[in-house]
């Protein structure tokens, strides 16, 4: 704070010209690519006419067995921070290509204490600009409400829908980019109906699920099972901000990769908020990644509901002619049109072995192995 002396006479000078701080890019470059409602092919040669063939869609993207889903709450300003040793972890898609970790940012409008835009608000949240770069990492903006809280100099009471329509539209206007996902703030009730009225995919909260039977009934340790096809899914997570040895993230994510008993978990933060904190995270991070052995996914809420979603909507047809197995995804049925990963995996079903694999459309990445015939096709939309 300066203070300033009135005892004495201050000669007035001309203020010198305000030299602005360049503002990073916080919208993604390119054009605005509408909603794949089309139709994608896949076409599958093998080595030989084979006496039968299918496709079926794992339960995970990348045929994975496990997944952790996790997140920053409050435009936490250190998902930067974590984002330095996220970017540098992978998986692999099992075609050989590498993936980072990701996580989603859940964010608020404005500070309902001094009303200041929290995406602007530089040294205490991550700005528009930050965000950016770790969007085209995986990062997923997910809407935390307008308003954290209904009191406050700043707030919208109890109106649920407002908190949620207006968060979706500054970021939107601010970042080009469509929300799709809920973290319910505090405990208060409403917003998983107000996320689900909207038109978003699910949410999750510790223990505030409105009408919605949550995933993870007693605890955040859930079955890929009990997921059954969804329009609105709501997930119970668990929740940490010690990173020490002693945190909650520990015990769930070694009960996670030494046994059998459940397939996921969701798990949200405060951040990491000094150099032991970020020890702490960058320590268990590292011991995901050796345990998994890489047969986890480590992602947004979004990324995989996404992909569930897309697995049980979309029409898939497949046809058999000679040594050519024709797969096609119609993505017409998938109805939720604020997605923004498209993918899918498939695992192919036959007595002989693939020669090549190719698709019809150029928007969409494909990998494939021979060895285990795994496909993924990869499509993100990330501006809108």
């Amino acid at each position: 704070m300066l203070i300033f002396s009135c005892t004495k006479k201050i000669q007035q000078k001309l203020p010198k010209e305000e030299t602005k701080e360049k503002e990073e890019p916080a919208i993604p470059e390119g054009p605005v690519l509408p909603p794949f409602t089309g139709k994608l092919e896949i076409k599958v040669v093998f080595n030989g006419n084979p006496t039968s063939a299918d496709a079926l869609i794992p339960s995970l993207k990348y045929n994975k067995s496990k997944a952790i889903l996790m997140e920053f709450d409050d435009a936490a300003l250190t998902v930067v921070t974590a984002y330095e040793k996220l970017s540098k972890t992978f998986y692999t898609d099992g075609c050989g290509n590498n993936k980072n970790y990701s996580l989603g940012l859940a964010v608020n409008g404005k500070n309902q204490y001094n009303g200041k835009e929290m995406g602007l608000y530089t040294g205490y949240a991550a700005t528009y600009g930050q965000r950016l770069p770790l969007i085209l990492k995986g990062m997923d903006i997910m809407n935390h409400s307008y308003y954290h809280e209904e009191t406050g100099n700043f707030n919208n009471g109890k109106d649920r829908e407002k908190n949620i329509k207006d968060l979706d539209a500054l970021i939107l206007e601010k970042q080009g980019y469509k929300i799709n996902t809920l973290i319910v703030p505090s405990n208060y009730t409403g917003f998983q109906t107000a996320a689900a009225d909207f038109g978003y995919i699910g949410g999750g909260s510790q223990g505030t699920f409105d009408k919605f039977t949550q995933i993870g009934k007693y605890s955040p340790k859930a079955k890929l099972n009990d997921i059954k096809p969804f329009n609105y899914l709501a997930i119970r997570r668990a929740f940490t901000d010690d990173w020490s040895s002693g945190g909650a993230q520990w015990e769930l994510s070694n009960d996670l990769l030494s046994g059998n008993s459940f397939d996921f978990f969701e798990i949200g933060t405060h951040g990491i908020k000094d150099e032991e904190a970020v020890r702490g995270f960058n320590d268990w991070i590292d011991n995901i990644a050796l345990k998994s052995k890489d047969n986890l996914i480590f992602c947004s809420l979004r990324e995989f509901l996404e992909y569930a979603y897309i697995k049980d909507h979309v029409t898939k047809t497949q046809l058999v002619s000679a040594n050519t197995l024709v797969i096609t995804l119609d993505y017409s049925t998938v109805l939720n049109k604020n997605i923004s990963w498209y993918d899918l995996s498939l695992i192919v079903k036959s007595d002989k072995s693939i020669a090549s694999v190719s698709i019809n459309n150029p928007d969409f990445s494909l990998a494939y192995n021979k060895d285990t015939k795994l496909i993924n096709v990869n499509r993100r939309k990330i501006k809108w």
